[in-house]
């Protein structure tokens, strides 16, 4: 394979060639397959809520695995957010970026549904949708449970999640960069064990049911589930993955990341009948999947690093992934009044009390809120989200913006969660 061709694919800088294994990779080295791993984790998470609002005959149990995509976002923010860590960035340019990034469509995409909202007496107290709102505005929705899942859109809490990974990365990365590969290992081990024990805490303290009408006596179940705190072992686990390829881990093979990824999906699927996977507030998807999305994030990089093929690098995917932040802010807005139209009568609250029968029917009203979501989308990044964030980055100095950078934190997204009500019920 010639340089050129590999510095093409890569991302690695003119004249450089890929490193050797074993071998320390420079901070910031472009990371393509990263940004296309982002829409895949936003579209699972598009399907979830179809998995609720339109749901389609025999794809309830695959469907509703899409919630997983949250928790690919957040380790891939933690990976992304070591990789391109140097240390030598002051505090104003680290989170002028990370502001930039963030803050411009998010608070876009609090307002516009909660103005929709408010004429709608179903949609509930207006002074609770603003108050949720400011809240999401603000980064502090998923410090409340009452906040997290009662606004005009489910989907702006995570960003809460993100907002706490931002403050505490600095710190973290200064110390965990110090760290025998050793210490990495322990600390990943504690991190799966940690989801694990709350997760189980959770089943101990609220038996999973089939349907749950009302999440009054389960904030603190909701707040296990979705708070920045509940979220802090996958960022973790993302951290100490991007140190140990930045030291020159080569982890597996994507090939192999993958089928291991198959066998939690495929068990989570065979058990789809179970209690605990009819509800968001009881399924065992985030710490079942979180260290396989781990290993999957890091052979993509080392890939990416060698130079190897990757679709997820192609420029379609990489222009989807650069869409990504949007399409996962904006598609339950675009989601919900599809499916109202299509269950005429059905009030917002009907979804998550009273599922909707599946229906072949509704693969018609999918494709076309998948189709809406991404010319949305679309709009959005050209319009408001690129270029407000360049002009905010050069208030602070701070630099490229991240839909030229993969290497730009993914988990804005998403995620970047499947911002799911914990009272949707599967089946």
């Amino acid at each position: 394979m010639s340089s050129a061709s590999v510095e093409k694919r890569s991302g690695l800088p003119r004249g450089s060639s890929p490193p050797r294994a074993g071998r320390p990779v420079p901070a910031g080295v472009r990371l393509d397959s990263l940004t296309g791993l982002r829409w895949i984790a936003t579209f699972g998470v598009f399907l979830s809520h179809i998995n609720i609002l339109l749901p389609l005959p025999h794809t309830r149990g695959l469907f509703s695995l899409g919630e997983s995509g949250v928790s690919l976002f957040f380790v891939l923010s933690g990976f992304v957010l070591a990789w391109t860590w140097t240390g030598a960035d002051s505090a104003r340019s680290f989170y002028g970026r990370r502001f930039a990034r963030v803050w411009p469509l998010l608070a876009v995409a609090a307002l516009l549904p909660t103005l929709f909202a408010l004429p709608n007496k179903d949609s509930g107290s207006p002074l609770h949708l603003l108050v949720v709102a400011l809240s999401a505005i603000l980064l502090v929705q998923a410090w409340v449970p009452d906040w997290i899942l009662t606004g005009a859109t489910p989907v702006t809490w995570s960003l809460s999640c993100e907002a706490f990974f931002y403050a505490l990365l600095p710190g973290i990365a200064r110390r965990m960069t110090d760290w025998s590969t050793r210490r990495l290992v322990v600390l990943v081990a504690g991190s799966v064990a940690a989801l694990w024990a709350v997760r189980i805490g959770l089943w101990v303290a609220y038996p999973p049911v089939f349907r749950v009408s009302s999440l009054d006596g389960y904030g603190p179940a909701v707040f296990g589930v979705y708070a920045p705190v509940a979220r802090i072992p996958q960022f973790l686990i993302g951290v100490a993955a991007a140190i140990a390829v930045r030291r020159g881990w080569r982890a597996v093979r994507v090939d192999v990341a993958l089928a291991a990824l198959l066998v939690p999906l495929v068990t989570l699927w065979l058990l789809r009948g179970e209690a605990f996977r009819a509800q968001v507030l009881f399924d065992a998807v985030d710490p079942a999947l979180t260290p396989f999305f781990a290993l999957l994030i890091a052979a993509l990089a080392r890939r990416d690093l060698d130079g190897g093929p990757s679709l997820l690098r192609s420029r379609p995917m990489v222009r989807l992934g650069q869409w990504s932040y949007a399409f996962y802010l904006f598609q339950f807005t675009v989601i919900l009044p599809v499916a109202l139209a299509a269950s005429p009568g059905r009030k917002v609250a009907d979804f998550f009390t009273d599922p909707v029968p599946a229906r072949t029917g509704h693969l018609g009203h999918a494709v076309l809120a998948l189709a809406i979501t991404l010319a949305v989308s679309a709009f959005f990044y050209r319009f408001v989200e690129h270029p407000l964030e360049l002009r905010l980055r050069r208030r602070f100095r701070a630099g490229k913006p991240s839909g030229e950078s993969p290497g730009e934190s993914p988990g804005k997204s998403s995620g970047k969660s499947s911002g799911k009500s914990p009272g949707e019920n599967r089946r």
